[in-house]
């Protein structure tokens, strides 16, 4: 009997035990999010957000050796098309002229001291504005202008106006900036 009795114990806490791990096992297949399918769905929602973070950081990688590289490509820059004193921009708009076959009455320069504060502006450069009436053939004021668009230096040609047409000949009215390098 005392062994029927022991064994009658034994059975009930191991039913108890059983009972206690089926209830565990029922309340995790109830909770949220562990299920098969909400698994998957949480599982591609980080494969989903590893490809969005993936394609923002891609364009990073090696961003040193382009820093590197634009920094150097700027001072080329700076030392190619920006020219350090005002003669240099006369001299070199008054060949662009004459090699176009075109005349000029005067070329007035301007500075804008406030402009290179912007943020917009380039450092230690400083735009420099430029007005001046050119005359000459169509064909001639023409080549001038694709000149000036084309040239080694930076013009940015701001407005042209038509002064007058004679002939063949035209007068333009032709503002336009470059750049001069602060010392």
């Amino acid at each position: 009997m005392k062994h029927l009795e022991k064994t009658r114990k034994q059975f009930t806490t191991i039913v108890a035990v059983l009972g206690v791990v089926n209830l565990l096992l029922i309340i995790y297949l109830l909770l949220p999010g562990s299920s098969p399918s909400a698994r998957a769905a949480q599982e591609a929602s980080l494969r989903e957000q590893k490809q969005a973070l993936t394609g923002e950081v891609t364009p990073l990688i090696g961003i040193d050796k382009k820093l590197a590289q634009t920094r150097v490509d700027v001072k080329k820059f700076y030392a190619e098309k920006v020219p350090g004193q005002f003669s240099q921009i006369s001299q070199h708009l008054e060949k662009l002229m004459k090699d176009a076959g075109v005349t000029t009455a005067g070329i007035r320069y301007g500075q804008d001291k406030n402009a290179s504060t912007e943020k917009n502006e380039l450092p230690d450069v400083q735009r420099v504005n430029i007005d001046t009436t050119v005359t000459g053939e169509y064909s001639k004021v023409a080549k001038f202008i694709n000149a000036m668009e084309q040239d080694k230096f930076v013009f940015i040609i701001d407005q042209i106006s038509l002064n007058s047409q004679e002939g063949g000949v035209v007068s333009l009215q032709v503002k336009f900036e470059t750049f001069l390098k602060e010392s």
